[in-house]
């Protein structure tokens, strides 16, 4: 956030990521000294989305932005290897997730559920309860977030449902949408059933995301 960011409003409608928005650029210079232009989301004159550009090294950084009219202002930036943060649904980091459940049947067959509603007449989100079904179906929670794909492995990335340990399948960067990582984490264990709102604590590499929750019928 800033002023004489942008000289108009632009967001990128396509990826990858353009390096330039209504004239207006980010540079990123890390920690060893190198410089490189940073990926827009959108820009305008008081507020720029940018994603920090890959192979920034950890540490102290220094971002510039130019306007297209030669304005330019400086800030600074600590990069970190990892800096897990969990999507929530009313995008605060806060309440239920940002997530989807998929329900593996017996069958073999597969349902993708939602995980969050919206209560219109409040205009919040709120949790839908997910139901783990019988015990021949397994039930696997894709959350998403930032700061992940990072991790060292598998191992340092830990995460409890209510306290509970999940197993961790998969996490990295979600492959589709620039910046966005994923976590797929299941079966939730079955010893939630009919706890209803739980927390969901995620540390990776020792270092702990915002909690978020989830509902289990």
């Amino acid at each position: 956030f800033g002023r004489g960011l942008a000289i108009s409003t632009q967001a990128a409608t396509a990826t990858p990521l353009p390096t330039r928005l209504a004239g207006s650029t980010v540079r990123v210079r890390d920690s060893g000294g190198t410089e490189r232009l940073a990926p827009l989301f959108f820009v305008s004159p008081t507020q720029v989305n940018y994603l920090v550009p890959a192979g920034t090294r950890p540490g102290a950084a220094t971002v510039t932005f130019a306007s297209s009219d030669n304005s330019s202002s400086t800030g600074t930036l600590q990069v970190e290897a990892v800096a897990p943060g969990l999507f929530s649904a009313n995008a605060s980091g806060r309440g239920v997730a940002a997530a989807i459940a998929i329900r593996a049947m017996a069958s073999g067959a597969q349902n993708v559920e939602p995980v969050a509603e919206l209560d219109r007449g409040r205009n919040v989100f709120v949790p839908a309860p997910i139901d783990l079904g019988p015990d021949t179906e397994q039930v696997v929670l894709i959350l998403f977030g930032t700061g992940i794909r990072g991790a060292t492995g598998l191992p340092g990335v830990r995460l409890t449902i209510g306290g509970e340990p999940a197993p961790v399948l998969f996490a990295g960067a979600q492959g589709q949408f620039a910046g966005l990582d994923q976590l797929n984490v299941g079966p939730i264990p079955r010893s939630l059933i009919g706890r209803g709102e739980v927390n969901v604590a995620l540390t990776v590499d020792g270092k702990a995301a915002n909690t978020v929750t989830v509902a289990i019928r």
